[in-house]
């Protein structure tokens, strides 16, 4: 059985609004502060081991 995404039901609707290009990017722009944060978290951990 297929997983639904994280963001649920894709909406038609969502893609005609005035302000689909800006909801994209906003929300691929905090997934990868989210993965950078991750990232710097765990450089902080190994650095903090060698320490």
């Amino acid at each position: 059985m297929a997983r639904m995404s994280e963001r649920g039901l894709h909406r038609i609707e969502d893609d005609l609004a005035e302000t689909w290009l800006e909801d994209w990017v906003g929300a691929g722009v905090a997934e990868i502060e989210e993965l950078l944060s991750r990232h710097a978290a765990f450089l902080s951990f190994l650095d903090s081991e060698e320490g």
